[in-house]
């Protein structure tokens, strides 16, 4: 009778409360932290440089279309090596190779400042851009390493700070040091904020190597570093303003489609040793955040860069002051970032705050489409700061979804094949987005509705991206 009594008692009871989810812990916020001071003075310095354009055409006596090219060495230095990180990480170990990219970015940054030619300048920015590669791909691998499933929501939130802070901050430092230095302070600022790092990463991260990844595919390696970066040139030079039946811009980009239809075929015939595992694709759920991703590039390159070029030729404001007003996007991401996280970790609910964060900066743009001004008053600035929540509600969480069912093994594999893609996505929305800008202003339109129309455009590619949003989990992580 008493066993009775228990039993009844005992399915009366509410169930119980789930388990809070595990706290950082100071190692992983220090690694953590250093994690992102490493990614922020890398993605800075290129907002930085961006700033700094001018400078080097007057001191060295250079054209515009010269000095280009020190921009666009580092990104095509970059697109060169983030193909072979997953291996690398695999062989070396994620926080070696992590070491090892700081270095010389490190290096790359010393020697960008001793210049003595812009020649000399443009090899070195590529030197740096080899070290700032891997930067971003080993990043996301190391926090998925640290932080397991339960404690990945709040450490990539961390890490985002950097991704959208650092263009915000760039053009405040940049137009100062400019102002008030000289340009090479623009890539010594590098060098203390590198050491440290660079000294410290060995010291709080551990080494974790994975199994045993096997000989690089050099042919592979080949075909898409070369097809990635052909495809970027061509981008490039089409969104500088060359047609595209330009030389320039059709042979790079025809070349770029060859190497990478001849990329495809030869991984299908050897899979095993594949640089890009396109087997990926298999999950749904890693091919919704990648594709999210992608189109990431298009619409949020609208938020972050558009806006600002907005202030400085539609409003007269100079790249400091144009900056400055930026500031209001940066506290709204830093404020929503802080939180996302811990949200991801509990509600685990990554479809609905990307959906909620692209509605976010959907309203944001609407108010820049709108605008009869590009005065920073209260509505764009309530905007500006209502973008910067929407903007770290819509990238936090597609950095944990892409390792949502995949296996651990993987996770290097992953995130290049995600490096990859958004580096594509961000060739791709920049030059789209260029091109819509020159469209309309060579039509005849006056500055601010020229905007106008490419605001509109921006918040076209907004609400496309929610449509893969919908196939993003609304669930936690069914790996342990």
């Amino acid at each position: 009778m008493a066993e009775e009594v228990t039993t009844t008692k005992t399915e009366s009871e509410p169930p119980a409360a789930p388990a809070p989810p595990q706290a950082l812990g100071g190692p992983l916020i220090r690694a953590a932290l250093v994690l992102a001071l490493g990614a922020f003075v890398a993605l800075m310095d290129t907002t930085i440089v961006g700033v700094a354009l001018h400078s080097f055409t007057e001191h060295f006596n250079a054209s515009l279309a010269d000095v280009q090219w020190v921009s666009t060495a580092y990104l095509l230095a970059m697109s060169a090596v983030i193909p072979v990180t997953g291996w690398a990480a695999q062989r070396f170990g994620a926080t070696a190779c992590w070491t090892a990219s700081l270095a010389l970015f490190l290096a790359g940054s010393v020697l960008c400042g001793l210049s003595w030619s812009l020649g000399a300048l443009i090899v070195f920015r590529a030197v740096q851009g080899l070290g700032a590669g891997m930067l971003f791909p080993l990043m996301r691998i190391l926090v998925v390493q640290l932080a397991g499933p339960q404690r990945m929501g709040r450490m990539m939130s961390l890490i985002a700070i950097p991704i959208l802070v650092a263009p915000i901050a760039g053009p405040v430092i940049g137009g100062a040091v400019v102002q008030d230095l000289s340009w090479r302070w623009v890539f010594y600022l590098n060098v203390p904020v590198c050491l440290a790092v660079t000294i410290l990463s060995p010291m709080l991260i551990p080494n974790v190597k994975g199994q045993a990844p096997g000989r690089l595919d050099i042919t592979g390696l080949l075909t898409i570093s070369a097809g990635l970066t052909a495809g970027i040139y061509g981008f490039s030079r089409l969104g500088e303003g060359r047609s595209f039946g330009d030389s320039q811009v059709l042979f790079p980009l025809l070349a770029a489609l060859l190497l990478l239809v001849v990329h495809g075929v030869l991984a299908r015939r050897n899979r095993e040793s594949a640089i890009v595992d396109f087997s990926l694709f298999r999950d749904r759920n890693f091919t919704a955040s990648t594709t999210v991703a992608l189109l990431n590039n298009f619409g949020l390159y609208g938020a972050v860069v558009l806006v600002p070029m907005f202030f400085q030729q539609a409003g007269g404001k100079s790249p400091l002051a144009a900056g400055t007003i930026m500031i209001a996007q940066g506290v709204g991401a830093a404020v929503a970032v802080l939180l996302v996280g811990k949200v991801i970790d509990t509600k685990s609910n990554p479809r609905a705050l990307v959906l909620v964060g692209l509605l976010l900066v959907a309203i944001g743009l609407t108010a820049f489409g709108l605008a009869d001004s590009a005065d920073p008053g209260v509505v764009l600035l309530a905007a500006l700061f209502v973008q910067g929540i929407g903007l770290a509600l819509a990238a936090s969480p597609v950095m944990v979804t892409l390792y949502h069912s995949i296996p651990p093994t993987s996770v290097a594999a992953a995130t290049t094949v995600n490096a990859v893609s958004q580096q594509l996505g961000a060739a791709i929305g920049t030059t789209v987005i260029a091109l819509l800008l020159q469209h309309s202003l060579a039509d005849g339109a006056s500055v601010i509705p020229a905007f106008h129309t490419v605001f509109w455009a921006a918040l076209g590619f907004v609400v496309l991206t929610a449509l893969p949003t919908a196939l993003l989990p609304s669930g936690p992580a069914k790996r342990a």
